[in-house]
């Protein structure tokens, strides 16, 4: 029977009074808990002995403590109660405000949560995506979020970022296999790593001091240290005086001295270009597709070619005067860039690219399309993070130097690695030494990759060829026949 308020409001008998307070508790898991300790205490026989009552009460005592956590303290609760001040809601005509329900939690590892959550009616992705950076801030985590059987799916990487990450240590675990790994830095999902030969081309932009030329030489130094001059070609145009990359013009991996100019950069991309046919050619002729299916019937395997490009603004867009030979030369050099990050993939040659000036003229979109990796080191504008990311994260990074955004399949924050130049020249100095036969080398913070070909290591004077061609053996006999 309904009394007569509610017939009167319409309002269902258990909404109203003690129906409503119950239902609420019921709903509430704290509510729920104290309810039910309530409920045992009461039943509790006055006269029972002291060591039951203690464990009632304990008992009770530690189910409220779980209850409070979970609603208040919990990872789920905090992003629900994130989630409902950002308006990911639903509000029906009548009744209680709905949202989001974890379903479940599971803790991957200690820094990593997988949280599946039922969406309030109204509620879609996009509106989670949408507001995912407040949610992270909040959280101080990142999150990954996807829809799974009708079920939102959040990944929580929580992970503290360091405000340094030496090289040594960094390397000192196992990278993930590969055939061109090196390491980006820390982030909240633990190390970052990245595969060059499946990425294959990276883009690296940010303003002066904000840790490019660092990260570079990282980079280099690590796959110098852990290729052999016969798996890896450099080939490093530094248009900013051959400061920052002259440490790499003497070792073996080096086809040539540092290029400096933007005349030698046509040249030097304009022979890349011609490798990249020559290796087309020979693949089509094989019948095999890439360049580790030509290696695989027992083909002398190519090295792959890595190369290096800083400041790329002084390529694409330094005015060089009204000298026509120049003019031709630098867009020469940019028209090979571009063809060399379109096709370079398959046949092993891959791009790094850095600028401080990232902006539409600086880097061209049918050059930009090519280059699946960005890591964007903080920059002046919004306009310059939205060319890098397509988002204003870069703009909005903290005065640190060496932090920065990695985006690839999504963004994500991190500290890149740190090596100084003093300790740069240092594990050069002894891999060199190495690859000349003066003994083994004493400091390499990784394995050393030997998975990519065999034979010893000597140095550029043995290469097969090398006097024909800079990037390593000549065509086999039956790719001379099949010509």
């Amino acid at each position: 029977m309904r009394s007569r308020a509610s017939a009167s409001s319409g309002e269902p008998w258990y909404r109203l009074g003690v129906g409503s307070t119950v239902l609420g508790l019921l709903r509430n898991p704290v509510g729920l808990t104290i309810l039910l300790s309530l409920t045992i205490l009461a039943v509790l026989p006055l006269g029972a002995p002291p060591a039951q009552t203690a464990l009632v009460v304990g008992s009770c005592v530690t189910a409220a403590g779980i209850a409070v956590f979970w609603d208040l303290l919990s990872l789920p609760a905090r992003i629900r109660r994130v989630t409902g001040q950002l308006g990911l809601v639903h509000h029906p005509p009548r009744g209680r405000v709905q949202r989001l329900r974890c379903s479940s939690w599971h803790q991957v590892t200690r820094h990593h949560a997988r949280l599946t959550w039922r969406l309030p009616p109204g509620v879609t992705l996009s509106d989670v995506v949408d507001r995912q950076e407040a949610i992270e801030q909040a959280t101080d985590s990142e999150i990954v979020c996807w829809v799974e059987h009708r079920r939102l799916v959040m990944e929580v990487l929580r992970a503290p970022i360091p405000d340094h990450v030496p090289f040594s240590s960094f390397y000192e675990a196992t990278p993930p296999p590969g055939r061109l790994v090196l390491g980006l830095g820390q982030s909240h999902r633990g190390r970052l790593w990245v595969d060059l030969a499946t990425l294959p081309h990276l883009l690296v932009g940010g303003m002066t001091g904000g840790g490019k030329s660092v990260f570079l030489t990282q980079a280099l130094t690590y796959l110098v240290l852990t290729h052999r001059p016969d798996q890896l070609h450099l080939v490093c145009v530094d248009l900013k005086g051959g400061i920052e990359l002259d440490a790499f013009s003497d070792i073996p991996h080096s086809v040539e001295e540092v290029v400096t100019s933007v005349d030698g950069a046509a040249r030097a991309l304009g022979s890349i270009r011609g490798e990249v046919d020559r290796r087309l050619q020979a693949l089509r002729n094989a019948g095999v597709r890439d360049i580790d299916a030509w290696a695989e019937p027992g083909r002398p395997p190519w090295p792959r070619i890595l190369v290096v490009v800083d400041e790329l603004a002084e390529l694409t867009v330094r005015e060089l005067g009204a000298a026509p030979a120049a003019v031709a030369a630098q867009k020469a050099a940019t028209g090979r860039l571009a063809e060399i990050a379109r096709l370079g993939r398959a046949v092993g040659i891959h791009l790094i690219l850095c600028t401080q000036r990232p902006d539409a003229e600086a880097v061209p979109g049918q050059l930009k399309a090519n280059l699946a990796g960005t890591v964007a080191f903080r920059v002046r504008s919004e306009v310059n993070s939205h060319i890098l990311l397509e988002s204003d994260r870069a703009a909005l990074l903290p005065h640190h130097p060496g932090r920065a955004i990695w985006a690839h399949e999504r963004l994500e924050e991190f500290q890149a690695i740190h090596l100084t130049a003093d300790e740069a020249q240092r594990f050069l100095a002894v891999r060199a030494q190495e690859l000349s036969g003066g003994g083994p080398v004493v400091v390499t913070p990784g394995p050393l990759d030997t998975s990519l070909n065999s034979g010893s290591i000597s140095g550029r004077s043995e290469f097969p060829g090398i006097e024909s061609t800079p990037w390593g053996p000549p065509d086999t006999g039956e790719t001379e026949g099949a010509r």
